[in-house]
């Protein structure tokens, strides 16, 4: 009788464990994550192109007259007035009659080259000494307020570009010029198939030529866009698919397919499904998550 006691307790302590049953409790991982919620307001999708700076008017200082150049009065980067002399030419006849006798009757065979209009001297062609003939050039000045923004733009893109649209320009130290779209020539490069405008700052600005800049154009605007940041917004290995990774409760997040809108460097509009301002959703610890997901929250996503 005995024997057979422990053998039916046995069958029934057999019976109540499952199978497999170790005894130890199974916990389910939970991913750390940030969450953030969507934003409505004005929102902008800006076209970025390369310009190049460039001084529209410039005046060439040429020769007078034939002859050697006896004075430079101006040195490169000198700022000069319309009309101030900026050399002096000694001609080939009064360099042979120099030590003559008609010297002395006042003939100094010097003769002024003025400047046509006030500016920077950008360039000096041909120094104290040079012999030069009547036309050549001398000097070149430029005019500081005349310095605009030459802007290359694919014909594709030529559509979201009128002449007087509003733009920025911004410098390689990172800083703002506002301007505006002044005019656009009317021709392509062969090549690249760009078409050229030209950007005018709205203020005087005294930077050099031939500075590299980028230009920022307005594409599109949506007054009432809803938004998430970036980070918040995953897709397929083709980009065909986007969802967002949406906080159902304080610890569960699901997958929800979403439509975009408007994009830029920080945040992308969500146009479809609605989402209210309360929802909560993954913006750092959301990549590779599947469709639910446990999840322990870290805190607020910042925006930089």
């Amino acid at each position: 009788m005995n024997k057979k006691l422990i053998f039916l307790l046995l069958v029934v302590l057999a019976c109540k464990r499952p199978s497999g049953d170790s005894g130890e409790t199974t916990v389910t991982a939970r991913v750390p994550v940030t969450v953030a919620s969507v934003s409505a307001g004005e929102m902008s999708e800006y076209l970025y192109f390369t310009a190049t700076s460039m001084f529209q008017e410039k005046s060439v200082v040429r020769a007078t007259a034939g002859g050697y150049v006896e004075e430079q009065l101006v040195n490169t980067g000198d700022a000069v007035a319309k009309s101030r002399e900026l050399f002096r030419i000694r001609t080939k006849e009064s360099a042979s009659l120099k030590a003559d006798s008609a010297g002395a009757l006042g003939f100094t065979g010097l003769i002024p080259v003025k400047a046509s209009l006030g500016g920077m001297v950008i360039s000096i062609d041909h120094p104290k000494g040079d012999y030069v003939q009547e036309g050549d050039q001398l000097a070149v000045i430029s005019v500081p307020e005349s310095l605009v923004f030459i802007l290359d733009v694919p014909f594709e893109s030529a559509g979201f570009i009128k002449p007087g649209a509003s733009c920025e320009v911004i410098l390689p130290d990172s800083s703002l010029i506002a301007g505006h779209v002044k005019s656009v020539l009317p021709s392509m490069n062969n090549a690249a198939q760009t078409q050229r405008y030209i950007i005018q700052p709205l203020v005087s600005c005294h930077h050099p030529e031939n500075l590299i800049a980028h230009v920022r154009i307005i594409k599109q605007v949506s007054p009432k866009a809803v938004s998430l940041p970036r980070g918040c917004i995953l897709s397929d290995e083709v980009q065909q698919q986007f969802w967002v990774m949406k906080m159902i409760n304080d610890s569960t997040a699901v997958k929800v397919v979403v439509s975009q809108g408007l994009r830029t460097p920080d945040r992308i509009e969500i146009t479809a499904p609605a989402f209210a301002e309360t929802d909560r959703f993954l913006a750092t610890g959301n990549y590779g998550l599947g469709d639910t997901a446990k999840v322990v929250v870290q805190g607020t996503y910042k925006e930089h």
